[in-house]
């Protein structure tokens, strides 16, 4: 069966806005963990939750930077 190449841009457009539609999903369960935990973390050792989100979420950027620049 060939496949002309309409159909592969339509198939490509679709198949890219599934993988978006699953990643914006990934990032909002990693997020509502994230809010969790930080949360729990936050009643006990009461500090404020925001603050210890802020400095979590910098960190993990942090990481997330060093990774992408680090040499394998």
């Amino acid at each position: 069966m060939k496949v002309t190449k309409r159909q592969l841009r339509r198939i490509i457009k679709e198949e890219k806005a599934k993988l978006l539609r699953e990643g914006l999903a990934q990032e909002e369960n990693l997020d509502n963990a994230i809010t969790e935990y930080v949360n729990d973390l936050a009643e006990q050792r009461g500090v404020d939750p925001l603050e210890l989100k802020a400095d979590v979420l910098s960190f993990v950027e942090g990481w997330f930077e060093h990774e992408a620049t680090a040499e394998y």
